[in-house]
């Protein structure tokens, strides 16, 4: 088993582009012991509503996007940075075993970590690359999708050191939401 997990994780993450899919998992486990501090643990696993929480019930959402993508790599494309933000019609939690139909965003702070890097100098697994915008989900519009554009409208980026302290003051602005509420 262990053989196949290092096979695995070796084949994911030992190039410089992360696939989509894959990239989200990466940026949570990076920005993870910069949280910890903070009393954020991540609660991502499954279904889950929202990536990481704490005991006082505040919740944080991450959304990833970087301007080199593995599909864009041949087509010497340059993505722009779009970012899910759709309210949904409820939310999985207690590591996506329960469901609450509770209507709209279930984080009340969300990271947008954005990597401007493109061309062969790009390295999704460099930290150092990484940027990252922390918005009060009270902030954000009621789009299903905000671009990156609209994001540097609401906030200025803070690199990996600097990104723990300005999610604590960002979430400190907000109130925590329960399931079934």
């Amino acid at each position: 088993m262990s053989e196949i997990a290092s096979r695995l994780a070796s084949r994911l993450f030992d190039g410089r582009l992360i696939e989509n899919q894959h990239r989200s998992a990466f940026i949570e486990a990076m920005i993870e012991p910069y949280l910890e501090p903070y009393g954020w643990c991540y609660a991502g696993a499954g279904w889950s509503g929202w990536d990481f929480d704490r005991k006082d019930g505040r919740r944080l959402e991450v959304k990833q996007s970087a301007a080199h993508q593995t599909w864009s790599e041949f087509r010497n494309l340059r993505t722009r940075g779009i970012f899910d933000i759709a309210a949904r019609k409820g939310y999985f939690y207690d590591g996506g075993s329960k469901w609450a139909p509770v209507p709209g965003r279930p984080a009340q702070t969300y990271v947008f970590a954005w990597n401007p890097t493109f061309g062969s100098e790009t390295d999704h697994r460099n930290p150092d690359q990484w940027e990252f915008y922390v918005v009060a989900e009270t902030s954000l519009p009621q789009h299903k999708t905000i671009g990156l554009s609209e994001i540097k409208k609401l906030t200025a980026f803070v690199k990996l050191p600097d990104l723990a302290l300005t999610v604590d003051q960002i979430a400190a602005l907000s109130l925590p939401k329960r399931a079934g509420e």
